[in-house]
This record gives structure tokens, sequence and C-alpha cells, in this order.
């Protein structure tokens, strides 16, 4: 079960770098998701970053 959590972590961390690329990163906001902007809503956008990270890391070597 061990290899399936870390091949997670490494999607996620792509998907951090992609949005780092991009800008632009997708979380869960009320009901539903929507994507957040560096540009528009810093904060919000580089705090998921860091809990992304964060999960990114978890899965990869706690789990």
């Amino acid at each position: 079960m061990k290899p399936l959590f870390q091949v997670l972590g490494v999607l996620l961390a792509l998907y951090v770098l992609y949005a780092l690329a991009s800008g632009r990163v997708y979380a869960k906001d009320r009901w539903w998701g929507r994507s957040f902007a560096r540009d528009a809503e810093p904060g919000v956008y580089w705090s998921i970053i860091v809990i992304y990270t964060g999960l990114s890391l978890a899965l990869y070597f706690v789990f």
C-alpha cells in the first residue's frame, strides 16, 4: 500500500509545480471547488500551495 501513497505524493508534487508555473490552483471552496489565482488572491493561493506541498511530503514519507 505504501507505493500507492508515494505515487499520489509525487503526482500531487507535480500538480504543485504546475500550479506554480501557471499561477492558478484548484481547491475546495464551500460545497464545490474553485480556482484561485496568484495575482487576484495571493494569500489564499500561497496557503493552498503550502498545504498541498505538506500533504505531498506526508503522502510520500509518512504513509
